[in-house]
């Protein structure tokens, strides 16, 4: 039965140290890229549903994602600010691609 209770404390231990550590949550430096592609696909995709929208509903939605999606990845610094400002351009240029039928 103790050795049971000292596995418990060492694994105890061992949650707790990592639960308190600085980097908690923090991705790691090698997952920032991986990161950056998954931002740049998700922005990437609410553009094109933005230029493929057939309704009010779903052209509102693809740009809140768009923006959303922009603002979160800068947050986050997947993206600095000039790739911020072009992302946000190419949203610009895709809702009036959508309204006044201007290519983007």
């Amino acid at each position: 039965m103790k050795k049971i209770h000292t596995l418990g404390d060492q694994f105890d231990q061992i949650v707790r140290g990592r639960i308190h550590a600085d980097d908690f949550g923090q991705p790691q430096v090698a997952d920032l890229d991986y990161y950056k592609r998954i931002a740049s696909s998700q922005i990437s995709g609410a553009i094109k549903a933005i230029l493929n929208a057939t309704n009010q509903y779903e052209f509102t939605t693809a740009i809140v994602q768009a923006n959303s999606f922009i603002t979160a990845a800068s947050d986050y610094d997947f993206i600095d600010s000039a790739e911020k400002a072009n992302w946000l351009n190419q949203v610009a240029n895709a809702m009036r691609a959508q309204r006044i039928g201007e290519s983007a």
